[in-house]
């Protein structure tokens, strides 16, 4: 690496032997997942102590992306179904696949930071996306229910198996390459 310092200028060369210029007057623009991982880190300064030393950085960035994904679901199921009046299961399938297309895609880019092979990762995922289905939104919340739990409390508890299920998933199978990305401390 070689550096210039002078009062009105930096420079540097970079990993492919590119130079490099930054002025001052013009910092280097964050990136869209530097902005992301100062959010989460942020978060994660606020959980409490015990909490924090268990809580990946990665799991907060998980959590908001796919809980607006959840939000990303109902709108298109909401759209497709009382707007265009498509058959309801197609409907929730196509607002239910948008939001995983969505959710991989974020995960990759802000959250993991992966530049793997994103048909591999896909596949992955979509393979997490089929079981967490099975398994939780029909296994689990149908067993709860049967067990007398009412409908939308059996839904919510499955719902947060489901999550912590698919994290798993996605650390640990999608995204095995990306190492753990280390909270920002400002």
């Amino acid at each position: 690496m070689t550096t210039t310092n002078r009062a009105t200028s930096t420079s540097w060369l970079n990993g492919s032997g590119q130079l490099r210029l930054r002025t001052p007057s013009a910092p280097a623009a964050r990136s869209a997942p530097d902005r992301f991982l100062g959010l989460v880190s942020a978060i994660h300064r606020y959980l409490p102590s015990p909490l924090r030393r268990r809580v990946p950085v990665s799991f907060i960035g998980y959590a908001l992306i796919n809980g607006s994904g959840f939000f990303l679901d109902i709108a298109c199921l909401w759209f497709l179904y009382e707007r265009l009046h498509w058959f309801y299961p197609l409907a929730v399938t196509v607002g239910y696949a948008i939001a995983g297309t969505y959710s991989l895609l974020l995960n990759r880019w802000l959250n993991f930071q992966s530049h793997g092979h994103l048909v591999a990762q896909g596949t992955r995922y979509a393979v997490g996306l089929v079981s967490q289905y099975v398994i939780f939104i029909l296994g689990l919340s149908s067993l709860l229910h049967w067990m007398g739990m009412g409908a939308e409390l059996a839904r919510v508890l499955s719902a947060c198996c489901e999550g912590v299920y698919l994290y798993a998933v996605t650390r640990l199978w999608v995204f095995r390459d990306s190492p753990e990305p280390e909270p920002l401390t400002h």
